[in-house]
């Protein structure tokens, strides 16, 4: 294994990517539920201009890759994006960053989904970052039920259907295998499918697979009984 292989490896967990031509990375750069403010992205159009190759990408996650880093750079691309309130992050086996719609400004939001989507990335994606699971876990919450942001394909999500109160979907799944997830009896505050969430995360950290994810899991137990161990 070469070097730069092998230091793709150690960073791959830590938010860094190694681009096809297997000398430069891309960085992926957290953006809590696709929201930035006009000075950090000035910040990352001087990150891309000074660092990369002077773009960067808007992923389908809502976050945002740059591409083109040397490796020796790389410290200086996360101190810099630091600066404005930046992180490096989503990838390995842990929540990732929660991707929502634009519910807080949208006239169909029954929530604030941004309130909502910035204290569940602090709860859930910064509160789990350090605990391993079987594979990475997808949360994604949508302001009504036009599903915008389509959270019937994570294998959590979050649908406005009252004012104040949400469905819980559980099983989607997007990759080379498909699977719309099913929604668990009842709506709940948001308090109430916060406490949910974090009932779902454990109970795949303890019953999930190495590499199982989530929907697989779901399929594998059946889903009355993951619904039955976090509602009873």
């Amino acid at each position: 294994m070469s070097t730069i292989q092998e230091q793709a490896a150690l960073l791959k967990g830590k938010g860094y990517i190694l681009n096809k031509d297997g000398e430069h990375f891309s960085c992926r750069v957290v953006v809590p539920g696709g929201k930035m403010t006009a000075q950090q992205s000035l910040k990352v159009s001087e990150v891309c201009e000074k660092y990369g190759n002077g773009y960067f990408y808007l992923t389908q996650r809502e976050n945002i890759e740059i591409p083109g880093l040397n490796p020796e750079d790389l410290e200086k691309v996360a101190q810099a994006l630091q600066e404005a309130g930046l992180s490096i992050g989503s990838t390995g086996p842990r929540p990732r960053p929660i991707t929502t719609c634009k519910g807080t400004v949208c006239k169909f939001g029954l929530y604030d989904t941004d309130a909502f989507t910035s204290f569940l990335n602090e709860k859930i994606y910064k509160g789990y970052y350090d605990v391993t699971l079987p594979a990475k876990l997808r949360i994604i919450t949508s302001g009504c039920f036009n599903n915008c942001s389509m959270p019937h394909i994570g294998c959590i999500g979050i649908i406005g259907k009252k004012r104040e109160q949400v469905a819980i979907s559980l099983g989607g799944l997007a990759g080379r295998k498909q699977h719309l997830g099913r929604e668990i009896k009842g709506l709940y505050t948001l308090e109430e499918a916060t406490a949910i969430v974090e009932k779902a995360i454990n109970f795949y950290k303890e019953n999930g697979q190495k590499g199982e994810r989530f929907a697989l899991m779901l399929e594998r137990l059946g889903f009355e009984t993951v619904e039955k161990a976090l509602i009873g």
